[in-house]
């Protein structure tokens, strides 16, 4: 695979080592419906498939990275694989060995954020907004309800999803909803600087990362052990160990920690 898909609700560019998905709805401002959740499973499938992609971006074309369910397709009543279908979507995103980074700008409410919710990581925009607004509508957002207390906590999640409180970038970063904030003015450029960190890692080791923490809450001490060490023969196994190291000390000799917080 390479190259770019350019037609239909969601766009798949392979470039080497990284993946972008892009929501293109942006007359819509990337509102879900039930092609666009189509789309995004067969987007998913292809490149979990892919055995050179180290990193998956997930983007949103236009102004905004997600919105809610698109209104014109709750006027018509939501289809009933409308949810099962996103989920399938998600949990192959949570479940491939690739590392996902959500790429927030503008708004990232409803379905938006709540499929940056199963990613890996979330780089976010300082002029972004997020929020889970179901609540506002009679609705709950889906598996936002098991996703967001994993990432933030109980408290602080019941609390936004039973307000549909907006929060902005600055208060996402405190919660720990967002991983790294990058200024408006530079985005693509910070961006692209925290893309290459983590290309940069092993991807027997950033796969071996993403299992273990994703089990962490639903598993014992002893069986996190006994997965662990098979996993750490398999990295220090891995032919590109020693690339890694190499990669990192260079960068950690001339990074002067301004591309993100």
């Amino acid at each position: 695979m390479g190259g770019v898909i350019t037609a239909g609700p969601v766009l798949l560019d392979v470039d080497g080592p990284v993946a972008t998905i892009t929501f293109n709805r942006p007359e819509k401002l990337n509102a879900a419906d039930l092609a666009q959740s189509h789309a995004l499973e067969a987007a998913v499938a292809a490149v979990g498939a892919e055995p050179e992609v180290r990193v998956v971006l997930l983007r949103g074309a236009g102004r905004s990275f997600g919105t809610g369910i698109d209104r014109d397709m709750v006027g018509d009543g939501v289809p009933a694989d409308f949810m099962p279908s996103h989920e399938r979507a998600y949990a192959a995103l949570e479940d491939m060995d690739k590392l996902v980074i959500a790429v927030i700008h503008g708004h990232a409410l409803g379905a938006g954020l709540l499929v940056a919710l199963a990613a890996d990581l979330r780089i976010c925009s300082t002029d972004a907004v997020l929020g889970l607004l179901a609540a506002r509508y009679g609705l709950f957002p889906a598996l936002g309800t098991f996703r967001l207390p994993r990432l933030i906590g109980l408290g602080p999640a019941r609390r936004l999803i039973l307000s549909g409180d907006t929060v902005d970038p600055e208060e996402a970063y405190r919660l720990g909803l967002v991983d790294h904030l990058v200024p408006a003015d530079r985005f693509a450029e910070g961006v692209d600087e925290l893309v290459t960190r983590y290309t940069a890692l092993s991807p027997a080791a950033a796969a071996a990362i993403k299992h273990l923490t994703g089990r962490a809450f639903d598993t014992t001490r002893d069986a996190a052990l006994a997965e662990a060490v098979p996993l750490l023969q398999q990295c220090l196994a891995a032919p590109d160990v020693a690339t890694a190291s190499a990669v990192w000390r260079a960068r950690s000799a001339h990074h002067d920690g301004s591309a993100d917080r």
